[in-house]
């Protein structure tokens, strides 16, 4: 075995290992205290790693910070993603997803902070590599749902896909919200279920 190349494994092993704790540590603190609470010294302190890491990781810790916001919306999102990717007909697609959504945030109600901040600093900087690609790629797996409903007949020709998508989308965001303010309130599931028969009743409308 080359000793050079088992220490170059080793080394990026380590890389990615003090990466990826960063990167948990900053979304950790954000949900706790916001972006304010985020400092250098604080998120290397929770990481294990030195000030150095992060310039060499991420160039500076405004990168930092928007990488994890990214990260954490994408990992509240994938599940949902997943779901809309799958071989059940449209409708079942479109509702498991939503309730996975809501579903997730349920369960991991002590991050969504995070995720609410991230969408807030999306607005603030905009870009590709960003929290607001990810809900893109949301809206638009939705709205080829829901074109598979229009065409098949359950919701009515006159919703146009890319705007309910849209609808639908900040809804969920806005159920996570006043999920976060009202825990009491009714549960997300059951928020969901509203919305979703709303969109399906569609059909009837017409």
């Amino acid at each position: 075995m080359n000793p050079r190349r088992t220490s170059q494994r080793r080394a990026t092993s380590e890389d990615h290992e003090t990466r990826d704790r960063l990167l948990e540590a900053t979304c950790r603190i954000v949900a706790e205290e916001g972006v304010g609470g985020a400092t250098s010294r604080r998120i290397t302190s929770e990481a294990g790693a030195n000030l150095a890491a992060i310039t060499y990781h991420f160039g500076s810790k405004q990168s930092l910070v928007r990488a994890a916001l990214a990260a954490e919306v994408e990992r509240l999102v994938e599940p949902a993603l997943s779901l809309l990717e799958g071989d059940d007909d449209p409708a079942a697609r479109l509702l498991g997803a939503t309730q996975q959504l809501l579903a997730t945030f349920e369960q991991e109600r002590d991050r969504s902070p995070a995720y609410l901040v991230a969408l807030v600093e999306a607005v603030r900087e905009p870009g590709d590599d960003g929290p607001a690609t990810v809900v893109v790629r949301l809206r638009d797996r939705v709205a080829t749902v829901i074109a598979e409903l229009i065409a098949d007949g359950t919701v009515a020709r006159w919703v146009d896909p890319r705007s309910m998508a849209s609808l639908i989308v900040a809804a969920a965001n806005g159920i996570a919200l006043q999920s976060s303010l009202d825990p009491d309130g009714p549960s997300p599931t059951e928020q969901t279920l509203q919305f979703v028969q709303l969109l399906l009743s569609a059909r009837t409308a017409a």
